[in-house]
């Protein structure tokens, strides 16, 4: 797999660095994904991006994948983030995909994980054909107050826990008064494009009723897949090989 690292800026003019991982076959243009992180995490979650960008690229899938605004390689200050900022975040980032040259545009393709999902349904960007959701976050505000309630959950003032990677994470209250301009279930009831939700059995992060919610509400055609014993990361060998075989899988016949 071959891995550059790329930038770009958002609105806010804040660097957003990413990484390109391009297939060994040499094409003029290729079918592409957007990987788009979760809450707290960054352009490899752990390693799992790195897994499913190699299979990916071994499927002759270009890959993009970027840090939001505040994580890993990128400028801003997480603490003042909120959903519409990192839907902002992610129209920059498709929109400097789009124009990079080996793109295949009409073929482009969206894999969130966690927030990420909600990221992703509430932009809801015309330029997608086709969606990946894992590890599904239908209602932001409930899930990830659940996060918090541990440490401490104010959504008047500061907000703050321990992440599983043992970091500090801090939210100001425009975090959780944000969501109330979204109604995700809503918005994935108005993307007409292939969706595959995969959800691990046991995600103790995101309770599987949120891929159930999402998959009522989201358009033919779809798909919900569940991974058997896994938690939230796919943190087993064999089920993030199966995670990742359903997602080749479904990106073979809707996008190829």
């Amino acid at each position: 797999m071959k891995e550059n690292k790329v930038e770009t800026f958002n609105e806010f003019h804040e660097k957003l660095v990413g990484l390109e991982n391009l297939p060994e076959e040499i094409l003029n243009k290729y079918p592409t994904m957007i990987l788009v992180h979760g809450f707290g995490g960054d352009k490899r979650e752990v390693g799992m991006f790195d897994d499913v960008a190699k299979s990916l690229t071994e499927n002759n899938f270009l890959v993009y994948r970027f840090d939001f605004s505040g994580s890993g390689e990128s400028e801003g200050d997480y603490s003042k983030t909120s959903l519409t900022k990192l839907v902002g975040d992610l129209r920059s980032i498709i929109d400097f995909v789009k124009k990079q040259p080996k793109v295949d545009v009409d073929r482009l393709a969206l894999v969130g994980m966690s927030f990420g999902t909600s990221a992703a349904v509430a932009l809801n960007a015309p330029e997608i054909k086709s969606y990946v959701l894992l590890g599904s976050v239908a209602n932001p505000y409930e899930v990830l107050k659940n996060l918090f309630q541990e440490y401490t959950f104010n959504p008047e003032g500061e907000s703050f826990r321990i992440s599983s990677e043992g970091e500090h994470v801090e939210m100001g209250p425009q975090f959780w008064k944000d969501f109330s301009n979204y109604d995700l279930l809503k918005g994935i009831s108005e993307i007409y494009k292939p969706i595959c939700i995969i959800h691990g059995e046991k995600d103790t992060a995101a309770p599987l009723g949120e891929a159930k919610i999402f998959y009522k509400n989201a358009n033919e055609p779809k798909k919900l897949v569940v991974i058997k014993n896994s938690d939230h990361g796919f943190y087993e060998l064999d089920e993030r090989n199966e995670m990742i075989k359903e997602l080749i899988n479904w990106f073979e016949k809707y996008l190829k």
